[in-house]
């Protein structure tokens, strides 16, 4: 369930990403300020000793080359994309064997990935997916007894959408301009950058459990920004995540 318009919007928008240089990896020790520290600190704390891991949706590798640089002991890392430019970009710098890629569908992974992993990363992934509900169960499929997905998306209920909505202005979560304009100034080619579905803590978390299967799910929140707020803000996050955090979870299945 991938319609060739995705799929051309995914090629088109990744081209570049053929000829890009590794990504700078992130240090493992920070106070975490975007999804993608997020997923790192959070990552690297919970992976069990000689992980089989897979990341649906895998991007530029960034978590991926962060968690290798670190030095966390996973013993395989599967990097799974719908974007062949991205993947055959990833061929030329992700050279340690540990790396496996693959061109993975996350609407259902287990009909292009192979074998079983104690974590599915899949970090600004979901909002994008046609059926997540489906994706989600699949995804179980896929995890060994014990293991988890890592799951990181927008938040349509954090407290600055929150004001739009209530200013009559659409909370866009992946672009600018009510969902017409990437933040790159450019108009965008599909509303809201291809973001179909939208989440609040309470939701995903009764979709995951109700619906998909999973036993648990437990909450990682973070304080993106105005990074003035500093130690306020991540106190903040921690304390009422439905409002200052994006959607940071382990489910466990």
């Amino acid at each position: 369930m991938f319609p060739t318009r995705l799929s051309e919007h995914y090629e088109t928008k990744y081209a570049d990403d053929l000829t890009a240089a590794a990504p700078t990896p992130l240090p493992l020790d920070m106070v975490p300020r975007n999804r993608f520290e997020g997923a790192v600190t959070t990552l690297a704390a919970v992976l069990p000793k000689g992980a089989d891991v897979l990341e649906l949706g895998a991007g530029n590798g960034l978590v991926a080359e962060s968690l290798r640089a670190g030095g966390v002991p996973f013993a395989n890392y599967t990097i799974g994309d719908i974007a062949k430019a991205r993947l055959d970009g990833l061929r030329r710098t992700f050279t340690d064997p540990r790396f496996h890629l693959v061109q993975a569908n996350a609407e259902q992974a287990s009909a292009t990935v192979q074998g079983r992993f104690d974590a599915v990363v899949m970090v600004a992934l979901i909002e994008h997916l046609i059926d997540p509900m489906g994706a989600m169960t699949d995804v179980r499929t896929l995890l060994k007894p014990g293991g988890f997905a890592y799951i990181d998306t927008p938040n349509i209920a954090k407290w600055t959408r929150r004001v739009k909505l209530a200013c009559g202005w659409f909370p866009a979560t992946g672009s600018r301009n009510e969902g017409l304009t990437t933040y790159s100034g450019k108009d965008s080619d599909l509303h809201d950058e291809g973001h179909l579905h939208y989440f609040t803590h309470r939701s995903l978390k009764l979709m995951l459990t109700r619906r998909c299967g999973y036993r648990s799910v437990e909450f990682r929140p973070y304080f993106e920004s105005p990074r003035i707020l500093g130690r306020t803000g991540t106190e903040l996050a921690r304390r009422v995540p439905q409002l200052f955090s994006e959607i940071a979870c382990i489910a466990y299945a």
